[in-house]
């Protein structure tokens, strides 16, 4: 399972263990109001629903929950047959099975039938749960019906035995939904009082009161699960805390039994998860204070396991609550400096970087000043830099420094040259499909694409720590930064492995890069719900490429779509309309994207045309069009059945071992006319390319071919002689023909009526020429007619000598290249160009962070330099220059003996800044005015909770806030009027990856948007307000 462009978002999923979660709560919280926002996540695929969970204020801790049938059997889980499941389950099961019902039809029953169908019914059946409408708020604005439900809830409290829960985990959803409902809607507002919280408490107590509440069975577990979350909705007090305790202690001395039991840990979560969030964000002071010192018992048990706990990969979930609750309510102890010695004690006797180290570290940096028990300093941002260092100490370059990987020390060099192949076996065959090779936006980060791999899933947890990115999934593109981490896998560990995951996210990267216009997540295009089909259809489609084949079905893929009966199979609509949320959506999306290449290439393109053009209103239509087709449809489980019919011989395509020979000695220049010959090119242009491990090049000409019989025909031809041209040259005797990959864009039709296309190849070349080879020693071509003898090579590394300002190598804007300097070689030298004035931000990367710098010089003085590195962070020395027109020397040296590898770039800073958010901001008084219909760009470090923005409305106007995380996941936005700063007018009811979005009408008068955090990270994010045309 993958997750793109996250988010592609992200959501930080610190604590509770991914293998149990089928669905996710996150919290969200704001600083000065008691607000509730929370989003309703697939925990595999961590992607919004329209659904959303009360929660608190203030800052998050990471909250995750698990919502039993949500997903009901298209989850891809495993199901059991009845006969296995335990009598509670099958009865549950059974429940669910039967009619839903709405709540018009709840208001029509009398309170003792009411409780009746509760009591025998599943929550899930009750759709317009926590959903306000007319109906909900005639049902909830009944006090006497909400106290009879109470009152329910209190006598069978009293009656659950270890097999029959009495219908409790219905009777506590529907209370949960009336208060969460009571919170956003003034109309049922009084369930939103201390009072009305407090009412819950009885039947609480009761609850308690039953010899069956203890940790047990399925069903005891499950009782004591929804006694805790119904506890985090209403309130605690210091009875009902402490008598919890017993509880809580049982676990902890229990823990190396009750780890390895789903039931029993899950609903021990769910009492320390209630009970903390009450805790934390939603008592009054005067409440707090009362509980105050009063509450060791609960305490102590959390302050054991924190130390004591399990650190095991499956358990250290568990451990890592106790220590975080243990920092979260430290203050709560008779002995607040207690937790810090818990916290210190755990943090020194866990490995140095691990989890829970990491976990006690933050702790400790946010509660306690940074200071452990013993007065030590902890630098949070140091450690973080130092796990980088320990779990990534690997680093690689190919394609003059575009294109990085980061990774753990046991991944071996032959895996990243296999990976690094495979993208290119992907982007061929991407771009000849789309049609397009140009980057749709310029500057922006994935301009450099870096790509993360952890050792093993265990030490990809630890990416949360590093990075600040979630780690429940098998991989995430994150497209603000053009990065993506995942890990390395066994067969055991993953059904798919490292490169078919890594041949998916490549396909995110190219789809953000040259088809899918903006950022993503944003627009128009997103707006619909129609993209997810396309996106992770076509990475699971393009997963399949090959070098010489085109595009194949991947026998993993077709293996998923055989499992289900032809009456499961996804329609042509479903499959369109899908959303996140199940294994089967991916693997559908496939089908579509496969079944439209297959039988349907003017389809596929006019859907590509459509998307590339941000033209959302054709898109939209023509997804309602299709969506519609029963022809369509019919041939859609048609070719399904054809692909499953050739399961047994189908494959998963991976790189060959080609790629991993050294190629035979061999003239360049013969190199290029052997391809220009093979292939027809006219106007041959060439650039080679430096890579950690070899060089490469790049050929582009014109491939003019005969009469042309339309569009879709003329690129089934050209598709079938690309791969004729690299069969021909693979027959040759030079072995690199084996690594040449061709695509081909710019279809056109000649003035004599020919089709013709541009047509790339690509391919790794010799270390060493074949010195008895004839051709030109500068690389130029040989006498090949269809060529124009123009090699434009692209200079990547520092050419030798230049350690003169005479020898100096070019270097272009905006390029990056390599070199190395130390001992006899001091120093590089680089000259460029500025033909117009401007600022400059010049950035050198070494491989080790004291030994190398850099000087910069212009041609009027080239005794006094006119810049230098006046920030570094770590290994980075960066600095800026206001220049003017003329050359400049970039002057890179050596400041010891050792020999230093590095990277180097200067770039134009841009002539219009970005307007950025101004501190302090933390306050409505102190709100920053916010331009309509521009972008703000902000960061909320360390300990600043929030930024607020102020705009004023002079007519009815609908609006529409747009926040999109650029760095960090854990935060959210509200807006408020200034006439009620208690309740929000607007909040995020579109997440999609990183983006969050919201619309209102609004009216005249001034309001403030609020942007926040939840979780002690960093967070950088982009926000804008634009108004929405009628």
């Amino acid at each position: 399972m993958t997750v793109h462009k996250s988010n592609r978002n992200v959501i930080i999923f610190l604590f509770w263990d991914d293998s149990f979660e089928q669905i996710i709560k996150i919290r969200s919280y704001v600083h000065m109001k008691r607000i509730w926002i929370s989003i309703l996540l697939s925990g595999m695929l961590l992607v919004s629903s329209t659904a959303v969970w009360p929660s608190g204020t203030v800052k998050a801790q990471q909250l995750s929950e698990t919502l039993a049938g949500m997903m009901q059997n298209d989850t891809g889980t495993e199901q059991l047959s009845e006969s296995n499941k335990p009598e509670q389950e099958v009865k549950r099961l059974k429940r669910q099975t039967d009619q839903d019902y709405s709540m018009a039809y709840l208001n029509s029953l009398p309170y003792n039938e009411l409780v009746d169908l509760l009591t025998s019914s599943s929550w899930t059946q009750i759709p317009e749960l926590f959903k306000f409408n007319p109906d909900s708020r005639q049902f909830y604005e009944n006090q006497d019906r909400f106290q009879a439900i109470i009152d329910a809830l209190k006598t069978r409290g009293s009656q659950f035995t270890e097999d029959d829960d009495k219908g409790i985990p219905t009777l506590v959803e529907v209370l949960r939904s009336g208060y969460y409902l009571g919170y956003y809607n003034q109309e049922l507002g009084f369930l939103n009082t201390r009072e009305y919280k407090k009412k819950v408490l009885p039947a609480i107590n009761k609850m308690m009161d039953n010899r069956f509440f203890a940790l047990g069975s399925a069903t005891q577990n499950e009782v004591i699960g929804a006694a805790g979350k119904l506890i985090s909705n209403t309130t605690v007090d210091t009875e009902t805390v402490n008598r919890m305790a017993g509880l809580v202690k049982d676990f902890v001395e229990h823990v190396d039994d009750y780890a390895g039991d789903h039931g029993k840990s899950k609903a021990f979560y769910d009492v320390i998860q209630g009970i903390g969030y009450v805790l934390l964000w939603d008592l009054s002071e005067p409440d707090k204070q009362a509980i105050k010192g009063n509450i060791d018992a609960y305490l102590n048990p959390l302050f054991l396991l924190a130390k004591q706990g399990p650190s095991s990969a499956d358990k250290v979930w568990l451990t890592n609550n106790a220590v975080y609750y243990t920092g979260e309510l430290a203050h709560y102890h008779s002995n607040p400096d207690k937790a810090n010695q818990v916290l210190t004690d755990s943090m020194n006797s866990q490995p140095r970087l691990s989890e829970l180290f990491f976990t006690a570290a933050r702790q400790i940096s946010e509660h306690y000043a940074g200071k452990d028990y013993n007065g030590n300093r902890i630098d949070l941002e140091k450690l973080k830099n130092e796990g980088k260092t320990h779990y990534l100490p690997q680093r690689f370059s190919f394609d003059d420094g575009k294109f990085i990987f980061q990774t753990g020390g046991q991944l071996k060099e032959e895996q990243i040259q296999r990976l690094y192949w495979a993208a290119k076996e992907v982007k061929a065959q991407f771009h000849r499909v789309v049609g397009n090779d140009k980057a749709l936006e310029k500057g922006n980060a994935d301009d450099v694409l870096t790509v993360v791999i952890y050792n093993n899933p265990d030490e990809y947890r630890m990416n949360n720590y590093l990075y600040g990115y979630s780690t429940d999934n098998g991989g995430i593109y994150i497209e603000g930064i053009g990065t993506f981490f995942t890990y390395d896998r066994t067969a055991e560990q993953s059904t798919y492995s490292l490169e078919e995951l890594f041949r998916h996210e490549f396909t995110h990267y190219l789809q953000g890069r040259y088809e899918v216009p903006g950022t993503w997540g944003r627009g128009p295009l997103y707006e619909s719900g129609t993209m997810p089909w396309f996106e992770e259809g076509g990475a699971e489609f393009f997963a399949g490429a090959t070098r010489t084949d085109s595009i194949q079905p991947r026998k993993s893929v077709v293996g998923n779509l055989r499992q289900d009966s032809p009456s499961q199979r996804y329609s042509v609509s479903q499959t369109l309309h899908a959303q996140y949320g199940s294994w089967k959506f991916y693997d559908y999306s496939f089908a579509m994207f496969n079944h439209l290449y297959q039988t349907d290439l003017s389809e596929l393109n006019k859907i590509n045309n459509m998307i590339r053009a941000n033209d959302s209103h054709g898109y939209k239509d023509n997804i309602e069009k299709l969506s519609k087709d029963e022809k369509l449809n019919r041939e859609f489980q048609q070719t399904i059945e054809q692909q499953i019919s050739q399961y047994d011989s189908l494959s998963t395509p991976l790189v060959s071992d080609d790629y991993m020979e050294v190629p035979q000695p061999k003239n360049t220049s013969e190199i290029y006319a052997e391809i220009a010959n093979a292939a027809g090119l006219s106007n041959v242009k060439t650039e080679e390319h430096e890579s950690q491990f070899f060089k490469t090049f790049t050929l582009q000409g014109i491939y003019t071919g005969g009469p042309s019989k339309g569009k879709v025909q003329d690129w089934k031809t050209m598709n079938g002689l690309a791969d004729g041209f690299l069969k021909s040259l693979s027959g040759l005797t030079w072995n690199g023909y084996n690594t040449v990959t061709a695509y081909f864009t710019n279809y056109r039709v000649t003035e004599d009526g020919r089709f013709a296309y541009d047509v790339v190849f690509h391919g790794k070349l010799p270390e060493k020429e074949n010195p008895g080879a004839g051709g030109n020693p500068d690389n130029g071509h040989s006498g090949n007619p269809n060529t124009d003898n123009e090699h434009n090579g692209n200079l990547s590394g520092d050419q030798e000598p230049n350690n003169t300002f005479k020898q100096a190598s070019q270097l272009k804007l905006k390029q990056t290249v390599s070199g190395t300097v130390g001992g006899s070689d001091y120093a590089d030298i680089y000259r460029f160009e500025v033909k117009h004035p401007g600022q400059l931000d010049i950035l050198l990367e070494a491989d080790k962070e004291q030994g190398v710098a850099w000087l910069l010089y212009h041609e009027s003085d080239l005794q006094n330099y006119t810049a230098y590195p006046d920030k570094v962070e770590g290994k980075r020395l960066s600095g800026s220059h206001e220049a003017k027109a003329g050359t400049y020397y970039l002057y890179v040296y050596s400041t010891s003996d050792e020999n230093h590898a590095y990277q180097v770039s200067v770039n134009p800073t841009g002539e219009t800044p970005s307007i950025e958010e101004n501190e302090p901001n933390d306050t409505a008084d102190k709100a920053n005015t916010f331009p309509i219909g521009q972008s703000v760009n902000g960061k909320l470090d360390g300990n600043d909770r929030q930024d607020v923005f102020t705009f004023d409305i002079h007519d009815q106007s609908p609006i529409r806030v747009e926040m999109q995380k650029l760095l960090g996941e854990n935060a959210s936005w509200m807006l408020f009027k200034e006439d009620d700063m208690d309740h929000p007018v607007s909040y995020p009811t579109e997440v999609s990856g990183l983006k969050m979005a919201g619309g209102y009408d609004a009216g005249p008068g001034r309001y403030y948007l609020f942007v926040y955090k939840y979780a002690d990270e960093d967070i950088q994010y982009n926000v804008q307000i634009e108004p929405v045309n009628p």
